[in-house]
């Protein structure tokens, strides 16, 4: 069916009809499954067997098989490095989750625990949908991870151990669909923070997050004028429009491309993939659900709580006239 004459995409695939990429995910045994995606997920794994567009790489299989540390570690380790704004070599991917930890529902679509060369620990996120309260939870993974640290250096050095053994912690959340808070400051994508003290005193404190909102970056970026561009436009974008760009402006992506365009020829294993995502997207939606159902019941709490304090305030008024109009008629 596949003809070696036919075009290639910007990704070094084929160029396929409609018909043509119907036929080779009819004829997979894994079609039966692409049949129970939804109909997005169906339209853009078709889109993308046609050679049409590329693949979304915030879906948490496609992520961790580009930057796989095992086989890439160049690539994840390059990622961090323009993210961070500093040289970083990943060492060993920890497991994504201690059991501090582990009971807690999460919402995030891709969550991964990296070792730097240094010794610091790098927690990489991404979220499709930025949940409530961004900044409590990260506070509770950035401690987390000063908590594994320190718990490897005291079994490692035991006595001699010093909490100056103890590096950075980074805490890196790539967001698809950013909250309200981050569209408040609509003319910025990337939000970076550390500890510091207001009069100037210099104290070496650990953790340190950054906030890329993905959406933002798209809306506002129009060029790619450095590497974290490039990278960004990678992570977020499967417009083909946009992968010739990256590839023009930083051609080391076209082996990125290809290797994502090698799925053209392996319909199970996509669809494999995709139904992962589902089974993770399905999952999230469930628990994103019971969370602003249960942030709805604390809103109607709080909004229940205040008209009874308002009653009580007007009762106590009232209490207090009855009061007055009862003393003035005694004084008649």
């Amino acid at each position: 069916m596949r003809n070696t004459k036919q075009p290639s995409n910007c990704m070094g695939g084929l160029v396929l009809s409609e018909k043509e990429a119907l036929g080779i995910l009819e004829q997979s045994t894994a079609y039966g499954q692409y049949l129970s995606l939804t109909e997005d997920m169906q339209r853009e794994l078709l889109d993308f067997v046609k050679g049409t567009r590329g693949l979304k790489i915030t879906y948490d299989p496609f992520f961790k098989h580009i930057f796989d540390p095992v086989i890439h570690g160049e690539r994840l380790s390059r990622l961090l490095t323009v993210i961070i704004g500093q040289k970083v070599t990943v060492k060993q991917v920890l497991p994504s989750q201690s059991k501090r930890l582990a009971a807690e529902a999460s919402l995030i679509i891709m969550d991964i625990v990296v070792e730097l060369e240094s010794g610091a620990l790098a927690n990489v996120e991404i979220q499709k949908v930025g949940y409530h309260f961004p900044g409590q939870r990260s506070a509770c993974y950035s401690s987390d991870l000063i908590i594994r640290q320190y718990d490897r250096q005291k079994s490692l050095k035991k006595k001699k151990f010093s909490y100056r053994d103890l590096q950075k912690v980074y805490t890196i959340v790539l967001v698809e669909h950013s909250s309200r808070e981050f569209h408040q400051i609509p003319d910025q994508y990337i939000h970076r923070s550390s500890q510091k003290f207001d009069t100037g005193l210099e104290l070496e404190l650990l953790q340190e997050y950054i906030f890329i909102a993905l959406d933002i970056f798209q809306e506002i970026t129009h060029n790619i004028d450095k590497e974290l561009d490039a990278w960004l436009y990678f992570l977020s974008s499967d417009k083909p429009e946009d992968m010739i760009r990256v590839t023009e402006a930083y051609p080391a992506f076209r082996e990125l491309y290809r290797e994502i365009a090698e799925f053209q020829r392996k319909p199970e294993e996509l669809i494999a993939m995709y139904n992962e995502t589902l089974a993770l997207y399905d999952k999230n939606t469930v628990e994103l659900m019971i969370e602003e159902q249960q942030e709805e019941i604390r809103r109607l709490e709080e909004e229940a709580q205040k008209r009874e304090e308002e009653l009580r305030a007007k009762d106590d008024e009232l209490e207090l006239l009855r009061r007055e109009l009862a003393k003035r008629t005694e004084n008649t």
